[in-house]
């Protein structure tokens, strides 16, 4: 009989966690079984689950080897290799290791001379298990072991071991690891007015912002996630950059038209947009409040599709065709998916199906791999190209962005957020063939002080042990996609790289279970590519993090996440930023939290009541409370002489957020010893409404809200010049001390 909770600490799902103010929690039975169905695993047949355990046990020792093995640089390597137990002690082993670079070393013995550590029974056949070691002075890098047992008579291959040699710490650029301090802002990209975008800020936008920052003395300019959306999708809530179809692929709608290389020698694609009457399409997408992403999109598309007819670039005699015929042979079978997807979800829609997301496609397209979509690729090949085209626009004008910020010296330029994961109706789950993404759950948060009902965010978590059994390559895929183009890279909630909060859909989001994840593999995973691809990586460790990832993301040299609203005493002020975690990055407010003239006004508050979020008792506490907060940071500012005398003393004489104290707050932090401060670049032109309000979905219009001014009027101001100045001098200031 098997025991079902004992099973499931093997599984890796815990029993209790700590909460955020320390106390201990115990994670119910109940939660904790559901955590277990959401894995596959047939809970509820005692049978059908012992046959399960026993064969995935069997189908471990009788490839002899595990899937994958993380190892630190420089370290001992030790493989286990498990033989039956019947092989003669004189057979020969011999064994393959096979480098990133090809060299192969190769090694054989007698089976004697491989030391056995333990020996197991398992189905009814006894198996030792062997220790190999290996040479401890192995590259960086993904190798590939195996080995071969031969008696004379059997002869017995293991299945193939991928050996991750990993370093021990992130990349971190010569300059910081010196003492280096520096600024950049935050900022949505789809958020960015100028003269000549679409309605909708575009990566010929980021280009400028980064000049803009670089020579105003900033390091950075970080992005909101550039996931792919569904470009098909007409509901206009659908939008989140948090919800996305692929993190792995680009979001088209960041794309410049005019700038792609083709459009000037295509005369139909030119005379399309200088129609009258598309020009004020374009002025009226420009002027609204929100961004229309379906009519962008619209318009956006119909001159694409004009380009990738007239001007076809699959042809192997021209420079730039072999350039996009390269993307699509490098992007591979995941990039055809994406394109498929796209191009499947489009066709739907025209047919009138509400297809959003591929669990409501009709059931012969619910598979990524199955031979009705494999029939529609190829039917529809010309639509699956054009997707695939876009993907090689996208890509290269967010590299060209990038290459803009390294001509201007940018310490690190474009800085990225990977979410933390994607939707049950994505094509990332859709062409999910070795069953990674689990969609019976969703990735969530426990209760704490900013969700007190606990979180739950609609995103599909992925199966820890089906990762490793794919060796990690759908991960390092990821991690590999999201580093390049940038020069640091946000990991959002990082506590998932030690574990997740599963929400089974028959839970509510305070009844989860904290499923464990590889955390060492992870951490070498992220630390390996970081390295490569010279990308500093901060992670986002507030909430409910376990001690044990907090002191292995600091050996890792993964810059820690500091936010002034939540740096508070036990008195109720506010720590000075001088005495913050260095190895991190500040800021005052983040994406998911008010402006600084929105926080300043109360408009969070007052918002949160309208929608529901807070009651008129909870709203009074918190507004009480802001009250004294206020002052609190007044006290702080002057008290560390961050402010001068055009900033009041005394909360109560400063109804709304004034220019000189927002300044003053913006220097506060740059004189703080975090090695990073990112300032909101709504808070250099005091935008009041927020981006995005948690706990709402239609009431407001989340991820659309734009800036209220253009990019060359942002700049043209004297303030935001004497801004940039005094952040760049304080933080020369701090660099120093």
């Amino acid at each position: 009989m098997i025991d079902i909770q004992e099973f499931a600490d093997k599984v890796g799902i815990a029993r209790r966690y700590y909460s955020v103010d320390g106390r201990e929690i115990e994670i119910s039975e109940q939660a904790r079984l559901a955590a277990l169905g959401a894995l596959g695993l047939p809970i509820h047949d005692e049978a059908q689950l012992t046959e399960v355990i026993a064969r995935e046990e069997q189908r471990s020792f009788e490839r002899m080897l595990d899937p994958v093995q993380v190892v630190d640089e420089g370290s001992r390597v030790i493989v286990l290799l498990r033989t039956r137990a019947d092989v003669s002690e004189k057979a020969m082993l011999s064994w393959t290791l096979r480098l990133e670079d090809g060299r192969e070393i190769k090694e054989h013995c007698l089976l004697m001379e491989a030391e056995i550590a333990d020996y197991r029974t398992v189905g009814e056949v006894e198996y030792d298990i062997r220790r190999l070691f290996l040479p401890a002075d192995l590259p960086l890098g993904y190798h590939c072991f195996k080995a071969e047992v031969s008696d004379g008579n059997n002869q017995y291959q293991s299945g193939e071991l991928s050996l991750i040699v990993a370093p021990t710490h992130c990349y971190v650029p010569e300059a910081m690891a010196e003492g280096k301090k520096v600024w950049g802002v935050s900022v949505q990209l789809y958020a960015l007015r100028s003269r000549n975008n679409w309605g909708v800020g575009d990566f010929a936008d980021l280009k400028v912002l980064l000049k803009q920052i670089a020579r105003r003395g900033g390091a950075f300019v970080g992005l909101n996630p550039l996931h792919a959306g569904y470009p098909a999708n007409p509901d206009p809530d659908m939008v989140s950059p948090y919800s996305p179809s692929s993190r792995r692929w680009l979001n088209i709608i960041y794309i410049r038209v005019e700038d792609i290389p083709e459009y000037t020698s295509c005369v139909k694609a030119v005379e399309m947009v200088s129609q009258k009457q598309f020009q004020q399409k374009l002025r009226a997408l420009r002027d609204r409040e929100y961004v229309d992403y379906r009519q962008v999109l619209e318009l956006k598309l119909a001159v694409l599709r004009v380009l990738f007819e007239e001007q076809r670039l699959d042809d192997k005699r021209s420079l730039r065709g072999r350039k996009f015929l390269d993307f699509i042979e490098k992007g591979g079978q995941s990039l055809i998916n994406m394109a498929t997807y796209d191009a499947l979800q489009a066709s739907l829609y025209a047919q009138g199906i509400n297809a959003w997301g591929f669990n409501v496609f009709p059931k012969e397209y619910r598979d990524a791999n199955s031979p009705f979509v494999q029939a529609w690729r190829q039917e529809h090949a010309d639509e699956v190209r054009f997707y695939c085209y876009l993907q090689f626009i996208a890509q290269e004008q967010l590299d060209d962005a990038f290459a803009a910020a390294q001509k201007e010296k940018m310490l690190l330029g474009t800085y990225r957020d990977l979410a933390v994961g994607v939707a049950p109706g994505s094509c990332d789950v859709w062409a999910d063939e070795h069953g990674i993404y689990r969609p019976k759950a969703s990735i969530g948060a426990p209760p704490d002080p900013l969700g007190p009902n606990g979180q739950s965010w609609g995103l599909s978590p992925m199966d820890p042990w089906r990762l490793r059994q794919q060796a990690y390559k759908p991960l390092i895929a990821l991690y590999r996609a999201n580093m390049t183009a940038c020069g640091a890279l946000r990991i959002d909630h990082a506590a998932g790289l030690a574990r997740f909060w599963w929400v089974p859909p028959e839970n509510d989001p305070t009844n989860g279970a904290y499923v464990q994840n590889n955390m060492h593999d992870i951490l070498g995973i992220v630390a390996l590519e970081s390295v490569r691809q010279r990308c500093l990586i901060i992670a986002e460790d507030l909430g409910t993090i376990p001690d044990e990832l907090r002191v292995a993301l600091k050996k890792y040299g993964m810059y820690s996440y500091k936010l002034f609203f939540g740096e508070r005493a036990a008195d109720g002020g506010f720590i000075a930023p001088q005495i913050y975690e260095p190895n991190a990055m500040a800021a005052i407010t983040t994406h998911d939290m008010p402006t600084l003239r929105g926080w300043w006004s109360n408009l969070d508050l007052s918002m949160g009541e309208k929608f529901g979020i807070y009651n008129t008792l909870t709203a009074a506490r918190l507004a009480a409370d802001r009250k004294i907060a206020k002052q609190r940071i007044l006290d702080s500012l002057h008290g560390l002489m961050s402010a001068g005398a055009d900033v009041p003393r005394y909360a109560d004489e400063i109804p709304e957020m004034t220019p000189a104290l927002a300044k003053a707050l913006q220097v506060h932090m740059c004189r703080g010893s975090c090695a990073l401060y990112s300032a909101q670049l709504e808070d250099f032109i005091g935008v009041e409404k927020p981006v995005n309000i948690p706990g709402t979905f239609r009431e407001y219009p989340n991820w659309r809200r734009k800036l209220t001014l253009n990019l060359d009027e942002i700049f043209s101001r004297p303030f935001v010049a004497d801004l940039t100045s005094a952040m760049t001098e304080a933080r020369e200031s701090a660099s120093k001390h």
